[in-house]
C-alpha cells in the first residue's frame, strides 16, 4: 500500500516509501511560487525523519529566493499563531502530528495562521503537479535568518487572553506529556507563566514516540495510573505537535478526546455567546451544549481547515473537533494544545470545580470509533455501496456533508474514507454502549467484506 497522501493543505506519507526528499523538495517548491517566493516561517518537530526533510524544505524555499525565518523546532500551532505575527507570506510545519512512527508531514499555513484555504491549496496542487517552479538566479537565492526568544511573544498573547491570576491563584499541580515533540521545549516557559506545579512525562525531546501519538484514553492510561498518588489537580495528553489533547481527571479517569472539546465550548460560551463550529461527526455534546447557551451550531467536513474557514466566515466564538482540538479565534486560528490547556485551567479556577466536575457536567453519550484499512480507491466506492444497499432499510436520516452521516434519534453513524490515513473511518455514537457497539460491528463488518483484495 503507497502511503501518500496529498491534500490542499499538505503532503504526508510514510518516510522514504511514499514522502521523499524529492517529494517535500517540489511540494515545498510548489508552496514557494504560491506566496510568491516571499517571507516563510519554517518549523519542525522531534522526530527523526524531520531533519532531513527540513533540508530538502530549506532548499527548496531559498532556491525560489524565499526570505526564510527558521524557528528549528517549533509546535505547529505556535507557528500559526507567528505568522501574523510575522507579517509572513506563509508558514510551513514538519510533523506528523498524531500519526504513528515511521510518518512525517508538511503542513502549509496561509499569511493569517490558519491551515491553508482549500481554494489556495488547489493552486499549490497545481504547481506541484505541473512540477515547473520558479527557481531564483544564482545571485538572487533567498536568504534563511535563524529565530531565538520567539516563545515570548506567544505566551505574552497567551498569558493576557486567558484569566491568568485566577490560574496562578489555583496554583494546581498538572500533569502533561508531550510525548517528547515538539512542545517539550516550551513546557518549563508555559508552567512557569501561569504558576503551574508540572509534573512532566515523556517530555524529553526524542525522535522516538515513546506512546501512542493520538491522544486518546487509551495512551492516557499511564497518567492516570499515577495521578493520584502525585496529587495531581489534572492531567493532559497531547499529540506530538501540540495541536490535540485528551484529559486525566483528578480521580484518575482518561476522559475521551471527545470531551476535551466540550469542556472547553461549555467554559467559553458560559462566558461570551456566540456561533460554535465544529465537524459532521463529532460528538452530540456539542450540539446539546448549543441548546444548552441558546447558539447557533453549523458543521463542516472533517479537518482542521474546514472548521477554521468556517469560524472565520461565521464569526464564530469557539470552534474545535471531537478529536481533542479547540481553536478560539480571538487569540488565533489554529487547533493549540497550550491553549487548550490554559483553557482548561481557566474553567477549573473560575468555576472552582475540579475537573472532574467539568467533565461530569456534560451531557453523556457512548462513543465507538473503528477504522478499516483500505486504498482511498476503494473507500469511495464502498461508500457508494453502502448507500445503496444499507442505507434504504436503515430508517434513518442521511447526510452527505463529509462522507456518509446516518442519524436515528437514539444516534448516529458516520462512514468517511479518511484523507490523512488509507483507512475507513467509522465512527458510532448512541445513548446506550451496546447500540453504538452493534451499529459500529455492523458497519465495519459490511466494510470488510466489501474491501476487494489488491
Amino acid at each position: 500500500m503507497k502511503r501518500l497522501r496529498i491534500s490542499s493543505f499538505g503532503v504526508r506519507g510514510f518516510v522514504n516509501e511514499s514522502l521523499t526528499p524529492n517529494i517535500a523538495l517540489a511540494y515545498a517548491a510548489a508552496f514557494a511560487d504560491f506566496v510568491d517566493c516571499d517571507r516563510v516561517l519554517l518549523g519542525r518537530d522531534t522526530r527523526y525523519s524531520s531533519p532531513m526533510l527540513y533540508s530538502a524544505v530549506l532548499s527548496a524555499l531559498l532556491g525560489t529566493g524565499c526570505e526564510v525565518l527558521d524557528l528549528g523546532i517549533c509546535p505547529t500551532p505556535m507557528l500559526q499563531f507567528l505568522v501574523p505575527e510575522m507579517e509572513a507570506a506563509g508558514g510551513l510545519s514538519i510533523s506528523a502530528g498524531h500519526h504513528a512512527g515511521g510518518w512525517n508531514a508538511l503542513t502549509l499555513i496561509g499569511n493569517d495562521g490558519a491551515y491553508l484555504h482549500p481554494l489556495g491549496g488547489e493552486k499549490v496542487l497545481d504547481l506541484f503537479h505541473a512540477g515547473a517552479f520558479r527557481w531564483s538566479d544564482w545571485n538572487r537565492v533567498g536568504r534563511r535568518t535563524e529565530l531565538d526568544g520567539y516563545s515570548a511573544t506567544y505566551f505574552d498573547a497567551l498569558e493576557k487572553e486567558i484569566d491568568a491570576d485566577a490560574v496562578r491563584a489555583l496554583a494546581p499541580t498538572v500533569l502533561i506529556d508531550p510525548i517528547g515533540g515538539a512542545g517539550s521545549l516550551f513546557l518549563e516557559e508555559f508552567a512557569r507563566r501561569l504558576g503551574i506545579r508540572m509534573v512532566a512525562i515523556n517530555a524529553r525531546p526524542t525522535g522516538y514516540l515513546p506512546r501512542e501519538p493520538e491522544p486518546r484514553p487509551r495512551s492516557a492510561i499511564p497518567m492516570a495510573a499515577i495521578i493520584r498518588h502525585l496529587e495531581g489537580a489534572v492531567g493532559f495528553v497531547l499529540s506530538s505537535d501540540m495541536s490535540r489533547m485528551s484529559l486525566v481527571t483528578e480521580d484518575g479517569e482518561p476522559a475521551s478526546e471527545e470531551f476535551t472539546f466540550a469542556v472547553i465550548a461549555d467554559h467559553v460560551l458560559g462566558r461570551r455567546r456566540g456561533t460554535i463550529v465544529t465537524n459532521c461527526c463529532t460528538s452530540s455534546m456539542i450540539d446539546r451544549l448549543a441548546e444548552r447557551h441558546g447558539v447557533p451550531l453549523v458543521k463542516t467536513p472533517v479537518g482542521q481547515a474546514y472548521v477554521v474557514a468556517r469560524m472565520i466566515e461565521e464569526e464564530a466564538v469557539v470552534g474545535g473537533e471531537g478529536s481533542g482540538s479547540v481553536c478560539l479565534p480571538s487569540f488565533s486560528r489554529a487547533f493549540d494544545g497550550f491553549l487548550i490547556m490554559a483553557l482548561v485551567l481557566e474553567a477549573m479556577a473560575l468555576k472552582r470545580v475540579p475537573v472532574s466536575e467539568l467533565v461530569r457536567a456534560l451531557p453523556r453519550y457512548h462513543i465507538e470509533k473503528r477504522s478499516v484499512a483500505c486504498e482511498p480507491r476503494q473507500g469511495y466506492r464502498i461508500l457508494e455501496v453502502v448507500e445503496a444497499r444499507l442505507i434504504p432499510g436503515a430508517g434513518a436520516t442521511v447526510d452527505r456533508t463529509d462522507g456518509l452521516r446516518l442519524d436515528w434519534e437514539d444516534g448516529w453513524v458516520h462512514i468517511r474514507p479518511s484523507r490523512t490515513e488509507h483507512i475507513v473511518r467509522v465512527i458510532s455514537e448512541s445513548v446506550s454502549r451496546e447500540t453504538a457497539v452493534e451499529r459500529a460491528n455492523e458497519i465495519v463488518s459490511f466494510i470488510e467484506q466489501e474491501i476487494v483484495p489488491g
